[in-house]
């Protein structure tokens, strides 16, 4: 029997409130992540004297086991009640997302518009045959192997910093655990449910009024640049748009760029509070 492997355990991956002044923010992870992948922008914020709150998504962090049973819609139905809860106490509300979060930040934003959105690398689609045909592939297969599609090299420091993102407390030296890595099964469903959310989000984009900050990675392979300019011609409000030199997980405080990212998103929020 493999050993079980433990995932997102760490107090870092628990959702934070910062508390502040008026103005506040309301952060919105990704796939499959946690409040830990936008701390870094909440501490920003928080320094400039904005009250952040980090959610947890239903069936993220310690509960990714239960993710195949979630839906986008409990998913969204989380961020509407941390909005509503914020907007009673606090104005100006931004509301903040990456990447899968950037699409249910629009989501919300239809329904409860907030004063402003900051969206980092906005999930709408993904670029592949494969993926707008989900529909019936989850019919045909309905569990993939992610980890053996990728072919992983243990030894290479990029694929083990990339894994404890999502399993710190695993030994990636034991055989074993990396075997269990490389068989470890998603649902399809899963991914369906992701489609369907970022399609929601690029059909709702010209209903959408309110200024927003979208921050964009030119060498991003997941959510690649042109796609998030094609969001961006739907969208109905106006748009501060800024490229950077990066990839995916573009909210590093180690990167180059950082300084400069730090002050644009200084110069979006003082405009608003």
């Amino acid at each position: 029997m493999l050993p079980p492997i433990t995932a997102f355990q760490g107090a870092e991956h628990a959702p934070f409130l910062m508390k502040g002044g008026r103005a506040a923010a309301l952060m919105v992870h990704g796939f499959p992540g946690t409040p830990a992948d936008i701390r870094p922008f909440a501490d920003c914020l928080n320094a400039l004297g904005w009250t952040v709150q980090g959610i947890l998504l239903p069936g993220f962090g310690a509960q990714i086991e239960t993710l195949p049973k979630r839906t986008h819609q409990e998913w969204s139905a989380a961020v509407l009640e941390a909005l509503q809860a914020l907007k009673k106490d606090h104005a100006p509300v931004v509301l903040v997302g990456h990447s899968m979060g950037g699409a249910l930040a629009m989501c919300v934003a239809a329904e409860l518009p907030p004063e402003a959105l900051i969206l980092t690398a906005p999930f709408s689609k993904l670029e592949s045959f494969l993926w707008n045909m989900m529909p019936v592939f989850r019919m045909v297969f309905p569990e993939v192997r992610p980890f053996r599609l990728l072919r992983l090299d243990f030894s290479k420091p990029e694929v083990r910093e990339g894994i404890r993102n999502f399993m710190p407390d695993a030994d990636l030296d034991d055989p074993q655990v990396q075997q269990a890595i490389r068989d470890l099964r998603l649902p399809i469903s899963v991914f369906e449910q992701i489609r369907q959310l970022g399609q929601r989000a690029f059909n709702l984009a010209p209903q959408l009024k309110m200024p927003a900050f979208v921050v964009q990675g030119t060498q991003d392979t997941l959510v690649k640049p042109h796609l998030t300019r094609q969001l961006l011609l739907r969208y109905g409000g106006a748009v501060h748009y800024l490229e950077l030199p990066a990839e995916h997980d573009l909210i590093d405080p180690q990167a180059r760029y950082w300084p400069h990212l730090e002050r644009t998103l200084r110069d979006f929020v003082e405009q608003l509070a």
